[in-house]
């Protein structure tokens, strides 16, 4: 897990400091609700999600169609909105078999990041000024300087933010494509097993779906906002293996614990009897 908060991190290093607070900020407060009160706040949860997706598609659509870009966005927007809360229920379940399914082959990508090694030092290369040769370099093994040179390079021309998130992503992907068919078993995996647990602990699944979302969320949104104020966490942590996962894992227990207590419906008290009415 450590490999994938590093290159995150180096990603973000390249976006102003009022870019990672404003992208922080909201993704702590977001990733609290899911985390703590995923459960309770379903219905407007699921809602907004809708009316996101549906923004987004609109906003596609009018462009795709040449119609009325506010308009469409906006209709979009209400449309799924509407939809989402009415087949809430549905939604909600589908959504955490591909929570579940996510994590699963993530934490798999986790696991072949952590035990992959490049072929050749990231360092080597950057002195000798060539193009990264290895199809898998670990981002642990370089300091802050070479991580930026190497990115900057797989980037080549371009040096706009998208451009580097297509080179961390094909470096990512690089990765994890000799093992891609055990990252798509893995997340068939936990698809599987959720829609098992739907038949029996539907509520309990979807509590651990919004937990781990909002674990997620928070991690992200914590180390984006150090980042505002120039402190790199991920840089900070010590080379310990379970350490991240060990946390991250509580955070998951513990938002799940409390979303079931806090949601527990109370027992209905027994009618009580007029022992003066029955003699």
């Amino acid at each position: 897990m450590l490999e994938l908060l590093i290159r995150t991190e180096t990603l973000f290093l390249y976006l102003e400091p009022l870019w990672l607070l404003g992208i922080g900020v909201p993704a702590l407060i977001v990733g609290l609700v899911f985390w703590l009160g995923g459960t309770r706040y379903s219905t407007p949860i699921t809602g907004l999600l809708g009316a996101l997706v549906g923004a987004v598609a609109g906003l596609l659509v009018s462009q795709w169609l040449k119609l009325h870009m506010l308009l469409s966005t906006v209709v979009g927007a209400a449309v799924l909105a509407t939809v989402s809360v009415l087949l809430r229920n549905v939604l909600i379940l589908v959504l955490a078999v591909l929570v579940v399914a996510a994590a699963a082959g993530g934490g798999y990508l986790a696991v072949i990041l952590e035990k992959a090694t490049p072929q050749e030092p990231a360092q080597r290369q950057a002195d000798a000024g060539a193009a990264p040769s290895a199809p898998y370099q670990s981002f642990r093994g370089m300091d802050l300087p070479t991580r930026l040179d190497y990115v900057d390079r797989m980037a080549r021309q371009e040096k706009d933010f998208s451009e580097r998130v297509r080179a961390i992503g094909t470096d990512t992907y690089q990765a994890a494509q000799p093992h891609l068919w055990k990252l798509i078993l893995a997340a068939l995996g936990g698809a599987a097993v959720s829609i098992f647990l739907v038949w029996f602990v539907r509520k309990a699944l979807i509590a651990l779906a919004y937990s781990v979302v909002g674990t997620a969320v928070l991690v992200v949104g914590a180390q984006t906002a150090l980042l505002a104020a120039n402190f790199k966490a991920a840089s900070a942590l010590p080379p310990n293996p379970w350490l991240l996962p060990g946390t991250c894992g509580g955070m998951v227990a513990f938002g799940w614990l409390a979303q079931l207590i806090t949601t527990r419906k109370p027992k209905e008290k027994a009618p009580r009897k007029d022992a003066e009415e029955e003699q």
